[in-house]
């Protein structure tokens, strides 16, 4: 009686493994759809249900799927969490390796160039000359993002492989002055010494010409006033409006040289990234 109450628990326990089994399948192949697809956010639940069943011995490349799909949802921070997971469960090298990048994406993503650098750096490319590229490519953005262009150069022309490509980048980095206009500073002092200088200077000309017709008008107001009646009444009519309208003139100014100097740097960018990807089309 006992033995067969023994053998009855373990067909139940062989069949519930073999339930659960049946159930993890199915839950991944029904993520693998929606990711293909496109639908990661939909996906993410699905695969976070099939890790939970695979529980402790979770598929790597689950975990890898999961960090897709944070980052796919702008969430690099947590995809970054298991990017991690996964590479230390990882058994193929040259997995790790994709997971490597796909760790150095999360950090470019988030802004954290040193970290991203650190990773790089760790990797070891072998004889895979792909792999050494790609690898000097997204070592080149990470300088690139530190604002260190004489080495942000260096790496993006190691990651070409054509002779004339590579030329095209160094012509492209030669002029190292561009990367630092329009000056923040400059455009504020300029505003400071004739209100929407600043302006003109970052190319902002619409924006200079209203900064300029602003702060003269209130200066003719000023000058009215005095003329019908005192300094004192100019002192606190026109002069506040000056204040408020002068000193946002010259704050603004440095704000749309940031600006314009951040968008002059992202299509100097995009000139790299549009010579080197084209060597892979």
């Amino acid at each position: 009686m006992k033995l067969k109450a023994f053998s009855l628990l373990i067909s139940l326990f062989v069949l519930s493994q073999l339930a659960t089994a049946q159930n993890v399948r199915e839950t991944r192949a029904f993520a693998d759809s929606l990711f293909t697809a496109g639908q990661t956010d939909a996906a993410l639940p699905v695969y976070e249900r099939a890790a939970y069943f695979m529980r402790p011995d979770i598929d790597a490349s689950v975990l890898e799927r999961i960090a897709d799909c944070f980052l796919a949802s702008d969430q690099p921070e947590k995809a970054l969490e298991y990017f991690d997971h996964s590479y230390f469960v990882q058994t193929s090298d040259s997995i790790k390796k994709e997971l490597i990048f796909k760790k150095a994406a999360c950090f470019l993503r988030s802004g954290n160039y040193k970290y991203a650098l650190m990773e790089l750096y760790s990797m070891d490319a072998g004889s895979s000359s792909t792999i050494e590229n790609k690898k000097n490519f997204y070592i080149g953005m990470s300088w690139f993002g530190l604002e260190d262009f004489p080495k942000s150069a260096e790496y993006f022309v190691k990651a070409s492989e054509i002779p004339a490509n590579k030329q095209k980048i160094k012509e492209i980095f030669a002029d190292q002055k561009k990367f630092y206009r329009p000056n923040p500073k400059a455009a504020s002092w300029f505003s400071i010494i004739i209100p929407g200088a600043g302006q003109f200077y970052s190319g902002e000309v619409l924006s200079g010409i209203n900064s300029l017709l602003l702060t003269g008008s209130f200066v003719a107001l000023g000058f009215y006033v005095i003329s019908i009646t005192s300094p004192i009444d100019a002192l606190f009519t026109a002069l506040p409006w000056f204040q408020r309208y002068y000193q946002g003139g010259f704050q603004r100014a440095a704000e749309m040289a940031k600006n314009k100097r951040a968008e002059n740097r992202n299509k100097i960018f995009n000139q790299v990234i549009d010579i080197i990807a084209g060597e892979t089309n």
